[in-house]
């Protein structure tokens, strides 16, 4: 079941990924070739689920730190 704590907002994912200017962070979800998971629309609100956010970050420190 989701609850409201499995769903971030665009300023929750800015401050996880410590974006602060919107138009950067907008850049960087738009840009493809980054693989960063695409947002969905609640109302007219852009919208992650934590745990696309969590696997993608997960898999960036993977690559940065092969074992």
């Amino acid at each position: 079941m989701n609850t409201n704590e499995d769903i971030l907002f665009t300023k929750d994912v800015m401050k996880i990924l410590r974006y602060g200017a919107m138009s950067a962070f907008i850049n960087f979800w738009k840009d493809e070739s980054n693989g960063f998971p695409q947002p969905f629309r609640i109302g007219r609100r852009h919208t992650w689920h934590r745990r696309d956010v969590e696997a993608w970050l997960d898999k960036q420190r993977e690559q940065a730190n092969p074992h």
